[in-house]
């Protein structure tokens, strides 16, 4: 019992084994034959079919549906021969179909595919196909008898129009158009490498066609583009296919001149057994050419090929009846007239066949018209709602523009006033990085400065009279800072604090300070000269050194601002102008970032100020000329 149970397990493993290495392979194959054209892609969607159809599964519809028609266009519909061997494949592919539909109830389209796969099997003499199709096609009669199943007028009507073939065969043909299309311009942009990826794609889709005539003359093309390219020995492989190609064409026009030839000479034989069988042989090859042209839609040359039908079976019929004429010898009367209503039913039989070709003619018009007509409804439908809704999005666009002007004109007032508020720098730095409250390190030259007894000159003033004196004095002193690179961080009333470095360093901004302390100097004595201002004297502190910058407050109110013991020790330095009656002092600090300064003889004092423990070395100055 044990070693019973042991072998079941085994045979499952080997058979779940089997079963994930077939599955693999067919997601192998699903993947491969999206990239496959011709023969190759019509076996893959063969084989695809089959897997599906043995495990009942509708994928096996959707890849039969699309091998049929393949088949057909590389087999029937070519303008040039294919491997005819390989016809088996397009058997195939219509009986898989067939069963497909059978399974699905779709008895009538079942039998259409059915018959064309019979019909291809007695041309190739593959008997097994042919029996196989025989069951399904007398279960399918079987089922129309009892009246199971019936036709519909617009099967009937409809069952000979390919529509799907026409779609698939003229979308084919547009991307074939497509890609020559590319491949001609960039062959004239001189791109050849481009151009030949695009005609090898070309190739792929002629064969699916089994068009050997265009494919020969693209191989050819490629061939003299990669011998530009210098790839010789890549251009004589196409070279030598497109050899190949030309040959298979030779010996199929030499068969279609045999059969031609054969026809041609068939009247002038004589009447006996094997004559008639030849002739029998050549209507049976006639019907089968003028079906192939059929298919492919080439109704003209297929006419003919119908007409010569025809009269070759007027010729056996009339030849057959000499024939037996001249065996027997007697009931001559009888033959004849056997012989006329022979005639006479054929006759009746065209006539009867040309009305119903004539009747299913107008039906398909009419069906024409109609869908003509459903179609113009429905565009005009579309028409009209893709108008009103381009109505909209013109309303929409102008109201967004209209909206967009005033943002626009916000943004220029709200930006205006800004940087009338704060310095252009920090004006920039805000609205470019908001508020966030990020601190950063900075290297600054930190200027105070403040204008020398102040309050007595305001008590004896009017308010208004005030702001215009603090406007006229400030005014150039803030121009020069601005012009020197410099932010106006604080206004006192009596002076201002301003940096240099912050929020954005413009190279040595020590020395951009100490030319604006010194271009504030010079004016402010002119101006006093000129009687402009009165005369008052000012105090100027510079220091450099790293302070810590941002925006400090709350989320309702910030300002940017610059803190650190150097911004102190700038404000002790201005201060200590009023102890030495200097207009103007800087701290060492300051003088070793500067490019080139000339130290007065009694050099620098060191000094104590609050807030730091070791002296401070400095140099002061009582006006801007004893600078040099």
């Amino acid at each position: 019992m044990v070693l019973l149970s042991s072998v079941v397990l085994i045979f499952c493993f080997l058979a779940n084994s089997m079963a994930l290495a077939q599955g693999s392979t067919i997601a192998a194959i699903e993947q491969e034959q999206k990239h496959l054209y011709g023969l190759d892609k019509l076996k893959a969607l063969n084989t695809l079919a089959q897997y599906y159809f043995d495990l009942d599964e509708s994928k096996a519809y959707k890849y039969a549906k699309q091998a049929a028609p393949l088949g057909d266009q590389i087999f029937v519909e070519s303008n040039t021969v294919v491997d005819q061997n390989q016809r088996y494949e397009q058997v195939s592919a219509h009986l898989l179909l067939g069963k497909i539909l059978y399974r699905r109830e779709d008895f009538f389209d079942s039998r259409e595919s059915l018959l064309k796969a019979k019909s291809i099997a007695i041309e190739i003499n593959h008997m097994a196909y042919k029996n196989e199709a025989d069951d399904y096609l007398i279960q399918i009669q079987e089922l129309i008898d009892s009246g199971e199943i019936k036709e519909s007028l617009f099967s009937k009507t409809f069952g000979d129009i390919k529509v799907g073939r026409v779609i698939d065969y003229t979308a084919n043909n547009i991307a074939i158009q497509t890609e020559v299309k590319k491949a001609e311009l960039k062959e004239n942009k001189g791109d050849y490498q481009g151009a030949i990826d695009n005609y090898k794609q070309v190739i792929n889709l002629l064969r699916n066609e089994g068009d050997s005539e265009r494919i020969k003359l693209f191989q050819l093309k490629i061939a003299a583009l990669l011998d530009s390219l210098d790839e010789h020995v890549e251009a004589q492989k196409f070279l030598n296919d497109a050899i190949l190609e030309i040959e298979i064409q030779d010996q199929f026009d030499s068969s279609q001149k045999a059969s031609v030839s054969t026809l041609s000479t068939m009247d002038s034989e004589t009447i006996s057994e094997d004559s008639l069988n030849a002739m029998r042989q050549s209507r049976s090859e006639l019907k089968r050419m003028a079906g192939e042209l059929t298919s492919k839609e080439q109704y003209d040359e297929a006419l003919i090929y119908e007409k010569m039908y025809h009269e070759l079976s007027r010729k056996i019929e009339t030849d057959s009846l000499k024939l037996e004429v001249e065996k027997t010898k007697t009931n001559n009367e009888i033959i004849l007239l056997k012989q006329q209503k022979r005639i006479a039913d054929l006759n009746v039989n065209e006539i009867e066949r040309e009305k119903e070709k004539q009747k299913r003619f107008k039906n398909i018009l009419l069906m024409i018209a109609l869908l003509i007509f459903g179609s113009a409804v429905v565009i005009y439908y579309f028409y009209s709602a893709k108008r009103k809704e381009h109505q909209k999005l013109t309303i929409t666009y102008n109201e967004l523009d209209h909206t967009k002007s005033k943002l626009v004109s916000a943004e220029k007032k709200i930006t205006n006033l800004l940087k009338e508020q704060l310095s252009g720098d920090i004006a920039t730095e805000l609205m470019q990085h908001g508020t966030d409250g990020v601190g950063k390190k900075r290297f600054v030259c930190i200027m105070f400065l403040d204008i020398r007894g102040f309050t007595p000159i305001a008590e004896k003033m009017s308010p208004e009279k005030l702001i215009s004196f603090q406007n006229t004095v400030f005014g150039p002193m803030i121009e020069a800072v601005e012009q020197n690179h410099g932010n106006i961080n604080q206004l006192l009333g009596d002076g201002f604090m301003a940096t240099f470095g912050a929020p954005i360093s413009h190279g040595n901004d020590c020395q951009n300070a100490l030319l604006t302390a010194k271009q504030i100097l010079t004016d402010l004595a002119d101006r006093i000269k000129k009687g402009l201002i009165p005369e008052i004297k000012i105090g100027i502190g510079l220091h450099a050194g790293d302070v810590v910058t941002g925006n400090v407050g709350s989320k309702t109110r910030r300002q940017y601002s610059v803190t650190g013991n150097p911004v102190i020790i700038a404000s002790r330095v201005e201060q200590l102008n009023k102890e030495y009656g200097s207009q103007l002092i800087f701290t060492e600090e300051v003088y070793t970032q500067l490019e080139s300064f000339k130290v007065p003889e009694e050099g620098f004092a060191e000094v104590f100020v609050k807030g730091r423990s070791e002296p401070i070395k400095i140099l002061k100055f009582k006006s801007a000329d004893e600078m040099v």
